[in-house]
This record gives C-alpha cells, structure tokens and sequence, in this order.
C-alpha cells in the first residue's frame, strides 16, 4: 500500500460517516412530516365534522322556521 491509499480509505470513511448522519436525519425528518400530516389529517376530519355539523343546524333552523310560518298561516285562517 502506498501512503496515498490510506488517506484515501480515511476520507472515504469520513464521507461514508457524513452520509449516514444525513440518512438519519433524513430519516428523522421523514418520521416527523408523517406525524404532523396524520395530525393535519385528524384536524381536517375535525373540522370537516363540525362544518357539517352546522350546516345540518343550520337547515335544520331554516326548515322550523318555515314549518312555523306556514302553521301561522294555515291557523290564522
């Protein structure tokens, strides 16, 4: 082996190091974007049920106000 040869295996291991701190980090990375989307999709589907549920009330405050009118109407008569 020449002098050149273990400096180059000493670089190489050092790249070899860095590239496994990247991979963990980027492995963490992707771990913590997986958590925040399954939060992300449980805050949708909160807000998606509420929105729902005060469209329902809402028709549901439409359809009895009506229904009163029109008993109003029919009584009166």
């Amino acid at each position: 082996m020449t002098a050149s040869q273990p400096d180059r295996l000493d670089r190489l291991e050092a790249l070899a190091e860095q590239n496994l701190i990247a991979i963990d980090k980027l492995t963490k990375d992707i771990e913590e974007q997986r958590q925040e989307a399954k939060e992300l999709g449980l805050r949708f589907g909160y807000y998606q049920q509420s929105t729902q549920a005060i469209v329902n009330l809402a028709f549901s405050l439409i359809a009895s106000a009506t229904i009163s009118v029109f008993i109003t109407v029919v009584l009166k008569r």
